[in-house]
């Protein structure tokens, strides 16, 4: 890696296109993290649909059973 000179050592304007640059690379660098974490997000969801899905398969129980289960409010206990 190329070695920066040091700021102190440079011009005001090249100070502050050094900070720009760094600035654009910084926002990328966030948007980047952003997308990455919308995707992880993403990743979780599906499998806890998966599981619920798996959950329900193992029950014995069909969809509208349990449909009319989460509707009414109930809590019953598991057997």
């Amino acid at each position: 890696m190329a070695r920066r000179k040091k700021l102190e050592n440079t011009s005001l304007e090249e100070q502050l296109e050094y900070v720009e640059q760094e600035i654009r690379t910084k926002e990328s660098d966030l948007k980047e993290l952003r997308h990455k974490a919308k995707e992880i997000r993403k990743k979780i969801e599906e499998k806890q649909k998966d599981e619920i899905f798996s959950a329900l398969l193992a029950s014995g129980k069909t969809v509208e059973e349990v449909m009319m289960y989460l509707k009414s409010g109930n809590e019953e206990k598991a057997e």
